[in-house]
């Protein structure tokens, strides 16, 4: 599992052109089935939009969600901090 190597583990990798020692982060392989993975859910978001029939309207309560989110966020962006050693 990639999650129980460390950052600090490496496997030596021998170049055979000069001869030297590369070392292979085990992360560099997981980041090309990241890149994948990501590949394959955009040509889903692309393709299903095309193939499924048109979903109707949320009822409008529902429509207020993100807008509610956005201000409890700038709320809390503006208000002072209790703390006063973090300014």
């Amino acid at each position: 599992m990639v999650l129980s190597t460390s950052l600090n583990q490496r496997r030596p990798f021998n170049d055979k052109n000069t001869n030297s020692q590369v070392m292979i982060s085990p992360w560099c392989f997981g980041s090309k089935v990241v890149m994948a993975m990501m590949m394959v859910f955009t040509v889903l978001l692309v393709v299903l939009p095309l193939v499924l029939p048109p979903l109707p309207p949320p009822p409008s309560p529902f429509l207020f969600v993100p807008v509610v989110i956005m201000c409890v966020l700038l709320f809390l962006a503006f208000v002072p901090s209790k703390d006063a050693s973090s300014v």
